[in-house]
């Protein structure tokens, strides 16, 4: 099961949660069903036994291939902050171009990741995992070469599109091939990759953006993760089992529900609700039409599904799911956790990066250490989690709250100096509380899920917090920028306000009954 995200400083990484000291504490307070990731799907397994020879061979250069692809992917979202002043420079575009450019790789990653999952399912993850990695390594070269910020932006929506795809098929992988105690040790590696991501990312755009000209600069940050892609490739095509076809010649796999309707449907309520908050200057009535026109689309998607699922097949937005109030309550803590984290991320760089006299790779040495301390308290999540049980998610959003309501009202007045200063200090506190939150969070939510939706329920986990992403990046960095692409102390206030009001639904949220009682 996956985690979100990394971004630079407070990093939030899109990394599996599933620790041994996780699993200890759910054993301990939890249901004994609990299992938090994707049910193994039905096609080629790995023996049970320790590999050897060959077989461990190819293990080694499938996990290697995982770790890879998981690491660029993630790279690349934790660099792409830093160079977005460059690239509106160079390219123009304005506040709109930077919301699209930072909102467009949530989107389609998002959209991806339940139709690409579900394909994985039934045909195997080697052919699916190649298609990602090559719509990533495409979308990347694209990016870096962009004569324009209309194509880089189309290029950045191929780009998620293919992380979505990648994301699917990786965790599908660790599950097929790994068991037990080296499953764990193998989800501990691909967290182990996120969080170096995590660190990396911004200091490798740090170094490009200082010893390039800034014409050249932002495009190198865009190409980093395709070399590191490319050799994931590589690896993939090696180590990851290929499908064996049945004997009537058809490959082996369950019935397949893609519901690309409903995918479709929901991305176009999500770009409905996206577009008044990215065109600024769109006039009122024509914004006012579009918000409007959701309710259509949210009933025509409602209609839908429900069709969808009378006859049998596997809905987007499964019935199981949608009638658990455990796990509709867990979904909305962390879409709104995790929407509130990435913006945060977001506009604390920007803002840094256009007011203070840090360049590139100070700012991101000063931000590392967020990232190191969410990486330390996740390793510390299992006993809070023995101890507290779901109160440790309350209490982390309680803090992480109470910081950013606080840095929202003090960002305004402070200089730049000490406004760099809080901002790492916060950060650091942020990252703690994330470490905290996020694994307990992700456990006890896919705790609700049925036997047949465990695999769904990961991946509409993700789905959500992609697209909850999408809209909180774009209505955030537009705060901030305004109209003139400025940022300023009382846009950085607001947007950290919004911040702190997406925290605090979460906290509010995690208050749910269902959560509350859950593992009593």
């Amino acid at each position: 099961m996956t985690g979100t995200t990394c971004g630079a400083g407070n990093a939030v990484v899109d990394t599996p949660v599933v620790d041994t000291p996780v699993v200890d504490a759910v054993a301990a307070v939890g249901p004994a069903t609990v299992e938090a990731a994707p049910a193994a799907p039905v096609g080629p397994e790995a023996p049970h036994e320790e590999p050897a020879g060959a077989t461990g061979r190819r293990e080694r250069a499938a996990l290697a291939a995982c770790l890879l692809a998981g690491f660029a992917t993630l790279f690349d979202s934790a660099a792409i902050t830093y160079a977005t002043p460059t690239v509106s420079a160079s390219l123009g575009g304005g506040t709109a171009g930077v919301q699209w450019l930072l909102a467009s790789f949530s989107l389609t990653f998002g959209l991806g990741l339940a139709p690409a999952g579900r394909l994985g399912d039934a045909y195997g993850r080697r052919g699916l995992f190649a298609l990602g990695m090559g719509l990533f390594v495409a979308g990347g070269l694209a990016s870096a070469l962009a004569p324009g910020i209309e194509v880089l932006i189309g290029a950045r929506l191929l780009q998620g599109l293919g992380a979505g795809v990648i994301s699917a098929q990786v965790l599908g992988a660790i599950q097929d091939l790994f068991r037990g105690p080296r499953r764990l040790r193998a989800l501990g590696l691909y967290t182990g990759a996120g969080a170096l991501a995590a660190l990396l990312g911004p200091l490798g755009a740090g170094l490009a953006l200082g010893a390039l000209p800034p014409e050249l600069a932002w495009r190198a940050v865009l190409a980093l993760p395709v070399p590191i892609g490319a050799a994931a490739l590589v690896l993939g095509l090696r180590g990851l089992p290929r499908t064996e076809p049945r004997p009537d010649g058809r490959r082996a796999g369950p019935r397949l529900d893609l519901d690309l309707p409903a995918v479709a449907l929901l991305a176009v309520v999500v770009v409905l609700l996206t577009l008044p908050v990215v065109e600024t200057g769109m006039a009122r009535p024509l914004a006012l039409a579009l918000a409007l026109a959701c309710l259509p689309a949210v009933a025509a998607l409602a209609l839908w599904e429900r069709s969808y699922g009378r006859g049998g097949r596997l809905p987007l937005f499964a019935r199981e799911l949608v009638r658990s109030p455990g796990f509709l309550a867990g979904n909305a803590v962390a879409l709104l956790w995790f929407g509130a984290n990435l913006s945060v991320t977001s506009v604390v760089t920007i803002h840094l990066l256009q007011v203070s006299s840090l360049t590139p790779l100070l700012l991101a040495a000063v931000l590392a250490p967020a990232a190191l301390a969410r990486l330390g308290s996740s390793l510390l999540s299992g006993r809070v989690f023995a101890a507290l049980g779901p109160r440790a998610v309350l209490l982390g959003l309680g803090v992480q709250t109470a910081l950013l309501a606080l840095l929202a009202l003090l960002a305004p007045g402070l200089g730049a100096g000490a406004l760099t200063a809080a901002v790492a200090a916060t950060q650091v506190g942020i990252g703690l509380c994330g470490g905290i939150i996020e694994p307990p969070l992700r456990v006890v939510t896919l705790s609700f899920a049925t036997g047949r939706t465990h695999g769904v329920a990961a991946s509409f986990l993700q789905l959500t917090q992609r697209l909850s992403a999408t809209y909180l990046i774009a209505l955030t960095t537009g705060i901030l920028l305004g109209a003139s692409a400025t940022a300023s102390g009382a846009g950085l206030g607001a947007a950290l306000g919004v911040c702190a009001l997406a925290s605090g639904l979460a906290l509010l949220a995690s208050l749910h009954p269902a959560l509350r009682r859950w593992g009593r």
